[in-house]
């Protein structure tokens, strides 16, 4: 399982089917996802910080998730660039790519519904409940009760912390102190050098995208 499809699994309803993540926040974060899956599997590399960060090609072979291998093959032969741009491309499609992937692998179920009995909307129902009650229990007990992380919830607690989105795993009275929390622990002993730029580097490329998507959509619609 990739980050990604981890991340959309734990942001999906498992009572509605809905997802918890916006269409404006989805290609950034999932773009984000899959930029810290190809750190980890050797196929990017940062170099720099903040505004001069930019993102390398180390190694053009195939990765072993399709998916993740769709995403790397939009930037495989580009030169190098900046986080941003890198996580537009990768995340581009990434909520409807990746519920194919979680259903193709018999972890969510798709169904349709009609919004006001008119409008017609795909909602997934959570299959592989135990999965995601894992992945959660796990989140949690690091935001609130000091429990470590490691490599498979730190990205996860690294990218809720980016898209704003710690609400969705913690109660109304712990949501204050699990973000601060979250801050902390996205770049925790748990990550190597590299997967800590990458996480720094996805954080505001994921922020910028979410801030840039969203005030499209308010000039769309005005």
């Amino acid at each position: 399982m990739s980050t990604a499809e981890d991340f959309l699994l734990i942001a999906t309803d498992p009572v509605s089917g809905k997802p918890l993540i916006s269409s404006p926040q989805a290609d950034p974060v999932f773009g984000g996802a899959f930029l810290l899956d190809l750190v980890t599997a050797g196929r990017l590399t940062l170099e720099g910080e903040g505004r001069k960060a930019r993102v390398i090609i180390a190694n053009r072979a195939p990765v072993d998730d399709p998916l993740t291998e769709l995403a790397f093959d939009r930037i495989r032969n580009r030169g190098m660039q900046k986080p941003q741009h890198v996580v537009t491309r990768l995340g581009k499609n990434g909520r409807k790519d990746l519920y194919e992937s979680l259903a193709t692998k018999g972890l969510v179920r798709s169904r349709q519904v009609k919004a006001l009995g008119i409008f017609p909307l795909t909602r997934h129902d959570i299959i592989d409940t135990a999965r995601r009650d894992d992945l959660l229990t796990r989140i949690r007990s690091a935001l609130l009760h000091d429990q470590p992380t490691d490599a498979q919830t730190g990205p996860l607690i690294g990218l809720l912390s980016a898209a704003d989105m710690v609400r969705i795993v913690v109660d109304k009275p712990d949501r204050k102190a699990a973000k601060a929390k979250a801050k902390v622990l996205a770049e925790g002993d748990w990550a190597s050098e590299g997967v800590r730029k990458a996480i720094q580097a996805a954080q505001a490329a994921i922020t910028a995208g979410v801030v840039a998507a969203t005030s499209a959509a308010a000039s769309g619609s005005s």
